[in-house]
């Protein structure tokens, strides 16, 4: 390579030419083409990309004016993220968690953060006027309702035209989330841009030059979406770039971004009546056909039976530059969704938002988790496992069994009675590894069978007339979840090769130190490089894992999810009585087989007797 470019750079123009522009442009197209999808529109973007690159390389002895006027266009061309756009930090008594839940502190502190937040809005730039004329001449038509002004290229229609009552009626159910007064919008004018060519946009100036956004974009109070072919998908984006729009001019910055995003993707999904002109938002989608379009959900099930899920630390770390990629939307969206339905984490879900402009928004978020860590990876665990249409967050959240035992202990015999229309129960014992115990059920309980659609009686053994994930469904199943301080943080995440111990390669520098300001010197980690943001390496190497029993501290116990922790050790009733020896100590946690969705029309509960296996 350099003596192809010895010969052909003899001078220094063509020395320069080569450096500035030709090797940049080189460079630059690989590694777009190593991240964008294979598509002929996400082609066009990595070309145009590389025209621009050649412009910036003429132009890189502009003044500084000039520099920060062409930033000023990328931005609002979609080149820099929206969570990039920096922050202002609030009082101290914002950057500490527990003031949030404090009724008297939290009222001052959302009052600060609101009016802070409107700074923002003073450093937006101005956006040109539209030409309305040259619009039109360009083939361009508009649409308006309320407080939504709709620039499109698209033919008419109704699922087209009917976009902007959509967004208008979607406005007062975006406030009402966020408990924020619309009034506060009366004067909103939001500009939308459905666009099938975007060269017309580009003539007009509501585009700079060919938009970086490979789907939609928000910048102030204007929002763009490239036409999606689907109608209910076309009104998602822009429904989703206004959440984002309304979230910047509340909140401020739009940070952590797992959070913007997630919000953006979980507001977004909606149901929209054409003809009562009524829009209900933040919907737990129902089926693939109500929400056409929409593959998060089953992009998730693909990747969780593929053991490709990211940990809850990767997730609260994605980084903007993670978003060229759908599938951290579909994560962020998910678990949005589930700290918005989860019972109990709906409370921080609701102070989230704020935290956009404090110092550190996911150190706040792990602080006020504190000592429930290992319960959210648990709940977090189970959830992913079993994502689904019309997912019954209630009924599926982990709890205590219907009738715990009395002793932790097994004893001679212990007695456990668990709840039919529910999810994971902890029965209160604790099973031992290597020792054998003796699990018999007894009773019956009524069952919703939804391919039959009805209720039979059951027993703990099930039916294999139907399967649910895997198993046969009304199957009573059992699970001991042991604590992570009998595992290394690679068997917690299911990525350890057990027999040779390796570390995998890939994973270099990656850690979890999320616990290190908290009283339990509870840290799962990698040691290596500091590379998490977090603080110092000496908390890294805090490695003692304490048990609650004796000390007051807290154990953390690794999450239920067998098929992505095949670590943990499970059984199934397959007969009214089975024999368990698990492999590790921990908690012994029950429950029924049975679709998320369909657990509510179960009833009745099963009654278990657990004995260890040499008694008589």
């Amino acid at each position: 390579m350099n003596d192809f470019f010895q010969r052909r750079c003899s001078n220094r123009g063509l020395r320069v030419f080569w450096t500035l522009i030709v090797l940049p442009t080189f460079f630059f197209t690989i590694f777009e083409t190593a991240f964008a999808a294979d598509s002929a529109q996400q082609k066009k973007n990595v070309e145009a990309q590389a025209r621009e690159l050649e412009t910036a390389g003429k132009k890189s002895a502009d003044s500084p004016q000039a520099a920060r006027s062409r930033l000023v266009q990328e931005i609002n061309d979609g080149a820099l993220p929206e969570s990039e756009q920096g922050f202002f930090e609030l009082s101290e008594e914002a950057n500490d968690a527990q003031n949030w839940f404090d009724p008297v502190k939290l009222k001052e502190l959302r009052a600060e953060a609101l009016k802070t937040a409107r700074r923002y809005r003073e450093a937006w730039p101005d956006f040109p006027k539209i030409d309305v004329k040259k619009a039109e001449s360009l083939g361009l038509r508009t649409v308006e309702s309320g407080r939504i002004l709709m620039y499109t290229d698209l033919p008419k229609s109704e699922e087209v035209d009917q976009i902007p009552e959509a967004l208008d009626a979607a406005i007062p159910h975006i406030c009402k989330f966020f408990e924020i007064d619309e009034s506060r919008f009366d004067n909103l004018r939001v500009e939308a841009f459905l666009m099938g060519d975007v060269n017309p946009f580009i003539e007009i100036h509501a585009l700079n030059g060919p938009p970086r956004f490979l789907y939609g974009y928000s910048k102030g109070d204007r929002i763009y979406a490239k036409d999606q072919k689907l109608g209910y998908y076309n009104r998602f984006l822009l429904l989703h770039e206004l959440v984002h729009s309304l979230m910047h001019e509340i909140f401020g910055d739009l940070r952590p971004r797992w959070f913007s995003e997630g919000s953006a993707e979980y507001l977004a999904l909606h149901e929209w009546d054409s003809k009562r002109k009524e829009i209900k938002i933040a919907q737990i989608p129902k089926s693939a056909e109500s929400t056409p379009g929409f593959g998060r959900l089953r992009q998730i099930q693909e990747i969780v039976a593929s053991k490709r899920a990211p940990t809850l630390f990767e997730i609260l770390n994605f980084e903007p530059r993670d978003f060229v990629n759908v599938s951290t939307y579909s994560w962020s969206w998910a678990f949005v969704m589930f700290l918005n339905n989860s019972p109990k984490y709906k409370e921080i879900a609701e102070v989230l938002p704020y935290w956009s402009i404090t110092e550190e928004p996911n150190r706040l978020f792990v602080d006020a988790i504190g000592e429930r860590w290992n319960e959210l990876e648990n709940d977090w665990a189970d959830f992913i496992g079993r994502i689904d249409y019309n997912y019954d967050f209630q009924a599926s959240s982990i709890g205590a069994a219907l009738k715990p035992s009395e002793t932790e202990e097994v004893g001679d015999e212990a007695r456990v009675e668990i709840d039919a229309s529910r999810g994971w129960q902890d029965s209160g014992l604790r099973l031992h590894a290597g020792s054998s115990y003796r699990l018999a059920c007894a009773g019956r309980f009524k069952f919703y069978l939804s391919e039959a659609k009805r209720v039979f009686d059951f027993e703990g053994t099930g039916a294999t007339c139907q399967y649910a994930y895997g198993k046969p469904i009304g199957r009573l199943e059992a699970v001991v979840v042991p604590d992570t301080d009998e595992l290394t943080f690679y068997q917690i995440y299911g990525i350890d090769d057990e027999e040779s111990g390796k570390r995998p390669d890939n994973l270099s520098g990656f850690r979890f130190n999320a616990f290190q300001k908290m009283r339990a010197s509870s840290n799962r980690t990698r040691f290596g490089e500091n590379s998490s943001g977090f603080d110092d390496e000496s908390a890294l190497l805090e490695g003692s894992r304490t048990s609650r029993r004796g000390t007051g501290q807290f154990s953390l116990q690794a999450p239920l999810y067998n098929a992505l922790y095949p670590w943990n050790s499970g059984v199934e009733f397959s007969t009214m009585t089975v024999r368990f020896t698990p492999s590790k100590t921990g908690k012994l946690y029950l429950r029924v087989n049975a679709i998320s969705s369909d657990l509510k029309r179960n009833s009745g509960s099963i009654k278990v007797q657990i004995k260890p296996e040499n008694t008589s």
